[in-house]
């Protein structure tokens, strides 16, 4: 679910941002690798940053996950501060603030196709404040949203992940590295006693399933 949310949010700003921005994709460590010094601005990256997990009844049958996700926005520009922040007089001068606000306009309160709850901005906070690497004078602020969902159902107690070839169930990784799987439940029979209120007569019956051909 969380590689689904994280794509659902990039899929999202990709095409909603357009040309505002040059790079919509996930983060892979760009802001503690000096190759951040050669990307093309205004950068848009998408980041899990761990979630929480809570009973959604007694039973312990059911849990609901409360993750945080957060979309760094980094921007460049040599002249000062105020333009890295409130934009320039050249339409290609992106700032930070104007970003914020595209990003919130598009994320808040959206459930990415039914994939998640309302998505809650959380916080904004600053990351780079004009920060040089390289050639470049950097400004990157972190947009946090909690997002929350459903978990899938957790096994019956004792029993292991069952057989599938489907990619997408959630058992298909145990079955795709050899992990320990229980037989798939088979129902053979359907029984019950069929009851004549007018003569209190009981006819048990006794149905057989068919194999699928």
């Amino acid at each position: 679910m969380i590689t689904q949310i994280e794509n659902a949010l990039v899929e999202r700003l990709q095409k909603g941002l357009g040309r505002l921005v040059t790079t919509v994709k996930s983060y892979n460590g760009e802001l503690d690798d000096e190759s951040i010094g050669t990307a093309r601005f205004p950068l848009v990256l998408v980041s899990f940053g761990g979630s929480r997990i809570s009973r959604k009844s007694i039973s312990a049958k059911r849990y609901q996950s409360k993750a945080t996700f957060v979309v760094l926005l980094v921007v460049s520009n040599l002249r000062n501060e105020t333009a890295r922040r409130q934009g320039g007089v050249d339409s290609r001068e992106i700032g930070v603030n104007q970003l914020i606000g595209a990003v919130r306009r598009l994320l808040d309160s959206q459930t990415l196709g039914n994939l998640v709850n309302p998505l809650l901005p959380v916080r904004v906070q600053t990351v780079l404040n004009g920060a040089r690497v390289k050639a470049n004078r950097l400004t990157a602020y972190a947009v946090e949203y909690e997002v929350s969902f459903d978990d899938i159902a957790p096994l019956e107690d004792g029993l292991y992940p069952q057989p599938t070839t489907d990619k997408s169930n959630p058992d298909y990784i145990f079955n795709q590295y050899q992990g320990l799987l229980s037989p798939v439940d088979e129902l053979h029979q359907v029984g019950g006693i069929i009851f004549d209120p007018t003569s209190d007569a009981q006819v048990p019956f006794c149905v057989e399933t068919k194999e699928k051909i």
